[in-house]
C-alpha cells in the first residue's frame, strides 16, 4: 500500500489518545482548507516506532500501487497542515491561495499546479 507523508503532528510528551485526537482535528482541518483526497486515497494516522519511543505521522494512503502519488494535492496538504500547526493561520511567507481554489463554487482539482512558493 502506498504512503505519502503529510507531516508529523503532535504534542511531545502527550499522551496517546490526545495525539490521536489533535490528530483527528488537524486532518480535518486538512480536508476543509484542501477538500477530500483523491477518489480511493485517505488520509489517516500513522505510527512510526523509534528507538525513542513512538510518534505519530499524518499519512496519505490507496491501495493501487500502480496509482502515482497526487503531489498537488500533498503539497496542499502540507501548507494547511503547517498552517493548522499556526494556529490557523498562514504559514509565515506563504500564500493562502495555495489552499484554496479560485472560485468556492469550483470543486478542488489534485491536478492543479500550485503556484510557487515565494522566496523566503
Amino acid at each position: 500500500m502506498p504512503v505519502e507523508i503529510i507531516g508529523e503532528f503532535g504534542t511531545p510528551g502527550a499522551y496517546r489518545e490526545r495525539i490521536s485526537a489533535q490528530a483527528t482535528l488537524a486532518i480535518r482541518f486538512i480536508t476543509e482548507k484542501c477538500g477530500p483526497p483523491p477518489s480511493e486515497m485517505e488520509l489517516e494516522v500513522q505510527w512510526q516506532e523509534h528507538e525513542l519511543g513512538s510518534y505519530p505521522l499524518i499519512v496519505l494512503t490507496w491501495e493501487d500501487g500502480m496509482r502515482g502519488a497526487p503531489w498537488n494535492y500533498i503539497s496542499r496538504c502540507e501548507t494547511a497542515l503547517t498552517a493548522y500547526e499556526n494556529g490557523g493561520e498562514r504559514p509565515p511567507g506563504w500564500s493562502m491561495s495555495l489552499l484554496t481554489t479560485d472560485s468556492e463554487d469550483v470543486p478542488f482539482d489534485p491536478e492543479k499546479p500550485l503556484p510557487d512558493h515565494p522566496t523566503i
